[in-house]
Order: structure tokens, then sequence, then C-alpha cells
């Protein structure tokens, strides 16, 4: 959820794909729409799949990049933008859930659960205690950010090996870790310990990472078809699979990681599709480009909310006040750091 969905990977540079920012947009719903309760949206945990999928391809496209232009990867450089895009807007969501939260949630431990949250222990928290409930959701942030400190050093790891043996190495990499989850959902039977933990959610990210390395891009034709499956089995998924049940970590986890593989895919395959061209519909583009403070602000909402009304209505309030706290959030906060993070760069 933290990175952009800004980038592709052309012929080894790196450019603006605006289907990616309409697919997080895509993802963002369905993850509002689950929260909210939306009957048919049951398996929008989907959305949390596409976000690990696209993550670990635009993460190491970026990486892979650096190493290309410049022989090295500055790990400072990529921690400090990574802490300043994803930081600022997750203390702003959190100061307010502190002096807000006693109000909306009158028995909980608003500190603590604003303490895991902002130290990115949110997936084990939740996986082990059930906590913090009201902000659940930084469960995937957490994720991601031990995703974005391990990763380099992988890639690092492995720079001297060629094109085919890393791209073999990352598919085995996907391999162990659907079956370390898929083994771990069979041994414990207990959904929290498996779905919430950053050890059994990184086949998405490694996955993502696959298409990165990958020299293959499909043809037009190829494109169309691949992209088309895709999308049938991601609305398939978001219909039947349900939350807190063995299926969305069993074959289905397994069966969204490969659908939302298969839908970067085609988008960037570097052919015009109708299907690119959809997603690169601008408003849908600018709800991707918000799409991080939209889902860090939706689900405290959702909690307070859901039980009063009906899902149609939740979705509405929740809809719409997440896009307009994040769209300022975006403006007056993610903005003015980015201009402040390129000036840092430039000089340093």
């Amino acid at each position: 959820m933290g990175c952009r969905g800004r980038l592709d990977r052309m012929g080894g540079s790196l450019q603006y794909n605006s289907a990616l920012d309409g697919l997080r947009a895509l993802a963002a719903l369905a993850v509002v729409a689950l929260h909210c309760k939306i009957p048919i949206a049951h398996g929008g945990m989907i959305g949390v799949d596409v976000f690990f999928v696209l993550s670990g391809f635009l993460i190491t496209t970026i990486l892979r990049s650096e190493m290309v232009e410049t022989g090295r990867i500055s790990l400072s450089r990529f921690y400090w933008r990574r802490a300043l895009r994803l930081w600022p807007p997750l203390l702003l969501m959190l100061a307010a859930y502190v002096a807000i939260g006693p109000l909306a949630f009158p028995h909980a431990d608003v500190v603590s659960d604003a303490t895991l949250a902002g130290l990115y222990l949110s997936d084990y928290a939740v996986a082990f205690w059930h906590e913090p409930l009201n902000i659940l959701h930084t469960w995937s942030l957490s994720v991601e950010e031990h995703f974005y400190l391990l990763w380099p050093f992988a890639i690092l790891a492995t720079r001297r090996l060629s094109g085919s043996t890393l791209v073999a190495l990352l598919a085995i990499g996907f391999v162990m870790a659907t079956v370390w989850r898929v083994a771990d959902t069979l041994i414990w039977q207990d959904f929290y310990r498996t779905y919430y933990r950053f050890d059994t959610r990184m086949s998405g990210l490694i996955l993502g990472g696959v298409i990165a390395v990958m020299p293959w891009r499909p043809s037009l034709a190829g494109a169309k078809l691949i992209g088309g499956i895709s999308v049938f089995i991601l609305v398939l998924a978001m219909l039947t699979l349900r939350i807190r049940t063995s299926g969305s970590l069993l074959a289905g986890g397994l069966v969204v990681d490969l659908a939302a593989a298969g839908l970067i895919l085609s988008l960037v395959s570097g052919h015009a599709t109708l299907l690119g061209q959809m997603l690169s519909w601008q408003p849908l583009t600018y709800l991707g480009l918000i799409s991080y403070p939209v889902y860090l602000w939706h689900y405290p909402i959702a909690r307070a909310v859901r039980d009063q009304v009906d899902p149609v209505s939740t979705f509405l309030i929740v809809t719409t006040l997440s896009v307009a706290i994040a769209a300022a959030s975006y403006e007056f906060v993610e903005k003015p750091l980015r201009m402040f993070r390129g000036r840092r760069l430039a000089t340093a």
C-alpha cells in the first residue's frame, strides 16, 4: 500500500504507468467495501493481495534499475524515501486516532494501539494477540515495511546472478512462501495466526519481484487474454472468498496471487489495451494516487460507523470522509514532503 503504483519497467527504464494507479484505486475500494460489510464484497481482502504483488513489482523494479544504472544501491537513500513517503501520513492518522479514539472506542487502549502501528508491529500483534483491533488494517503496512527493510539486501545478495537464474530463484521463493503459508494454515488451524504475519504473507511480494526481473512480456493478444482472465478470476474471488476462512489462505490465496500477477503483467506489457485504458481513467488514477491515505483513514471510520447504519450508507460515508481526508493529506502533507525529499536528495 505504501509504494505508489506509478512505475513501469520497459527496456530497463522507469516510466509512468497510469493503469497501475487505477489498479491501486480498485484494490483500495475492494478493501473499503469489505470493511463496510458490502454483501458482494465478502472477498474484498483480495485488494491487499493485489497491493502486495504490485509493491513487490515496483520495489524490485526500483532497486534493480538503480543497480543497473549506478552499479550499487544506496540503502540510506532508499530508506529515507520510504520513511518520508510512509511515516508522516501514518503518524497523522494515529495522532487523530489517539485524540478521537476514546470517544468512538471507549474501551480501547489507543496509546498502545498507536504504538504498535507506528512501530510497524501490527502484523505479529494481530496474529498472536488480536490487537490493535480498531486499527487492525495497519497489519498490511507492517508486512510491507518488513519487506522494504529486507528486500534491498536480497537484491544486493543476488546482484551477480544472471537474469534467468534470478527469475528461477525468486520463483522457487514464491513456491516456498506459498507452501509455508499452507503448512501453517493446516497445522495451526488459526486464521489470525496465519493470515496477518509477514512470514506467511510474503508470497505475493516475491511474485511481484518475479514479474519485475523476468524479461518476457506478452504480445498484444497475450496481454488482452491474460488481463481478461485475471480480471475474471479476481472478480470471482471477491464474490466467493470469505474472510477468516481457510479457503482464503489455501488455494484461494494462491489463485489470487497468480491472478494479480497476471493482471499486472498485462498492464506492463507495453501494449495499449482496453483494460489499461479503462484503468487509466483520470478520476480512477487520482484515487490511486491518494489510495495510501484512503487506506489509512477508512478502517477506523468504518469501525465507528458500520454498526450504526446499513452497509451501503456505511460505504458512502466512509468513502466520502476517507477520500476527503486523503485528498487533504496528499495536498498538504505528501506533496510538500515529496518536494522536500527531492531537494534533499538533489543536494545529498
